[in-house]
């Protein structure tokens, strides 16, 4: 969840509404064009250019190694910033 929409410091402050990832794969999901549902499998949008596809090397992409503390946090991505199809 992106500071500026926390509701509490302790959202802000939360170790799990964070992602350890590659300063690529941090520009795409910030952009809204990747993130992982509950199992830390990857969802691409439609938006997400075939080149990005490419560098991001999808194909070989493991899974998030995510806890259940983390879900909400991504539930609340895929909900508001993931640009769906």
């Amino acid at each position: 969840m992106p500071w500026a929409r926390c509701e509490t410091d302790a959202q802000r402050l939360d170790v799990y509404n964070g992602l350890l990832l590659s300063a690529l794969w941090d520009a795409a999901f910030d952009a809204g064009l990747v993130t992982f549902d509950d199992d830390g499998k990857v969802w691409t949008s439609a938006h997400l250019e075939r080149a990005a596809q490419q560098a991001l090397a999808l194909n070989e992409a493991p899974r998030l190694a995510s806890r259940d503390e983390h879900r909400p946090y991504l539930a609340y991505h895929r909900d508001h910033v993931w640009i769906r199809n």
